[in-house]
């Protein structure tokens, strides 16, 4: 049975024949009645704290398993991150080479091109030498023919110097 200080201050009890003081009684029950209620005022009071603290409880649970599933989004979306980033530095990587291929091989290219232009530099630079050492030599053999002496020695003024022709010469 559940005591209500009102019931207790309330009581009435059977008067017998040389029985207690009744003021006394009602003194005492007036006091446990109070107590009762001091009692259950405190037990309501400690009840709300119990319950905000649950409540406060309840919402830290909350908070951390926010947090703890915010951490595990953060980490997956931090491994996917490093993946992906690993996955653009091989991309970048491979372009790179491919690229380094490219300018040796352009390179390499330009290289035979200048190394067969200068080849052919060097066939026609000898031909021209040739060429122009038999033009010179040419020169030079007319320049030494005896055609020269014969006109050299021609007169205009004068008729002749008789001379033999270069062709009868003995």
């Amino acid at each position: 049975m559940e005591y209500m200080p009102r019931d207790i201050e309330n009581k009435q009890f059977n008067i017998v024949h040389k029985g207690l003081n009744e003021n006394e009684v009602r003194d005492y029950l007036r006091e446990l009645s109070d107590e009762l209620e001091k009692l259950r005022s405190e037990k309501a009071m400690l009840q709300r704290i119990i319950d905000d603290k649950d409540e406060n409880i309840n919402r830290f649970r909350a908070v951390e398993n926010t947090i703890g599933e915010a951490l595990v989004v953060a980490q997956r979306a931090g491994d996917e991150i490093k993946a992906s980033a690993g996955m653009q530095a091989d991309v970048i990587i491979q372009d790179a080479r491919n690229y380094a291929d490219q300018i040796v091989n352009d390179a390499m290219q330009k290289s035979r091109e200048i190394t067969y232009q200068t080849e052919d530099m060097k066939r026609q630079s000898k031909i021209f030498r040739a060429r122009f050492q038999m033009l010179v030599q040419a020169q030079l053999d007319l320049l030494q023919n005896e055609d020269w002496d014969y006109l050299l020695n021609y007169d205009l003024e004068t008729k002749p110097i008789e001379q033999t022709p270069p062709d009868k010469v003995e």
